[in-house]
């Protein structure tokens, strides 16, 4: 199979059977959703029905005496087939062969007028991202909603630049909702908001959300470009001291860039250093893999950023993973038991941004990026609130 020279024909076949297992479980589940939702709009419990004794007794009726026609079984059915075939158009499905992206497939639905509604994503460990877009008029503009391979789902339902976040999808408790401000999200206190496990007295949900979150997050990255956004995810410190078992998630979606350079003013200095690093090494050709290309570009990046001589604006910066009490929890580069962290800006409000550089298709993993949060807090104890975004290379 083109694009993957390294599986075996028996591994090429295999692959190909669940790619199409899969396109038809997204299908199916969707149209299933789709058939649903028709259903419910057409039955209505209070409708009328013509009286008994007569010889449409007991059908369904329109209730207005001038001879509106009953809607008969069959009618119904065809009825329904033609608002169902109607009602979204289904594109091809899009799978990655490469086996490089976090995303296995997707497939999106759109409207008669070409308007995008739905796109339902399956991720290689087994997620799922089912992604709604309202049309005008509606109380909210998108809804996402992520399950996990063990079975836990949240949704994140936008309106404006506000985020609610339910558990248990679209219909579930509020977790939290955050409002995107010039300095990043405001949070409503009212609301019980999703910390990480560790913490005392946490709520069970909380490990579902911040992985729901970050999965999300991830996937919205790797659309950075075609999007034409920029996706970021922001954890809050909350009225208590930030510690490594202490972080609220606050936000995770997409953004225009204006918004995003408000809160984090260095955001265009990094996109632009990164381009300069990927020109200043030379091309990809000339290096032996992408592994060593990447290392190269965070290489010269580093350099650019640290010859600045900025306390506020550092890069390639490792930090110990574990937070020992009393000691400099700065360690050197590449030290064992560290986690680096690409590129950062600590703003003086108690603002941290973090530039996380990719070179290749992989994205930010869920895991790495709950981990530079709890870093973050850890190193910088004055910090308030932590945006995380991704910078990929123009070329």
């Amino acid at each position: 199979m083109q694009g993957l020279p390294n599986r075996s024909a028996n591994d090429s076949t295999r692959w190909r059977e669940i790619i199409l297992l899969r396109r038809g479980l997204v299908s199916l589940k969707a149209q299933t959703w789709l058939l649903r939702q028709e259903l419910a709009r057409k039955y209505n419990p209070d409708q009328p029905r013509v009286p008994a004794g007569n010889a449409d007794g007991g059908q369904w009726t329109s209730g207005g005496g001038g001879g509106d026609p009953t809607l008969s079984g069959t009618d119904f059915l065809g009825d329904l087939g033609s608002a169902f075939s109607a009602a979204l158009n289904f594109g091809d499905v899009v799978a990655d062969t490469s086996g490089e992206e976090s995303w296995a497939f997707y497939q999106e639905a759109t409207r008669a007028d070409d308007t995008l509604a739905e796109r339902a994503i399956v991720n290689r460990d087994g997620s799922t991202i089912r992604s709604e877009f309202a049309e005008p008029g509606s109380d909210w503009d998108e809804r996402h909603t992520v399950t996990l391979p063990e079975g836990g789902k949240t949704t994140f339902e936008t309106s404006g630049r506000t985020q609610t976040i339910r558990d248990g999808g679209p219909y579930g408790d509020v977790v939290s909702r955050s409002t995107w401000a010039e300095r990043g999200p405001e949070q409503e206190a009212r609301v019980q908001q999703a910390r990480t496990p560790s913490r005392p007295g946490r709520p069970p949900l909380a490990e579902t959300t911040i992985t729901s979150a970050l999965t999300l997050f991830n996937w919205l990255s790797a659309r950075n470009k075609l999007d034409g956004l920029q996706a970021v995810a922001s954890f809050n410190a909350g009225d208590y001291a930030p510690s490594a078992d202490a972080i609220d998630l606050s936000f995770v979606g997409q953004l225009r860039e204006d918004e995003v350079d408000r809160a984090c003013p260095r955001f265009p200095e990094v996109r632009s250093r990164t381009d300069a690093a990927v020109d200043a090494v030379g091309p990809r050709s000339s290096y032996r893999s992408a592994a060593e290309f990447g290392t190269a570009v965070h290489s010269n990046l580093k350099h650019q950023v640290e010859n600045l001589g900025d306390p506020s604006f550092r890069a390639e910066r490792s930090f110990l993973k574990s937070y020992y009490e009393g000691r400099d929890n700065r360690v050197p580069y590449g030290s064992p038991n560290s986690l680096r962290i690409d590129v950062y800006e600590q703003r003086n409000d108690g603002i941290v941004c973090v530039y996380d550089i990719k070179t290749g298709k992989t994205g930010l993993s869920p895991g790495r990026a709950a981990e530079i949060a709890r870093t973050v807090y850890k190193r910088f104890p004055a910090v308030r609130r932590i945006i995380v975004t991704e910078v990929r290379p123009k070329r």
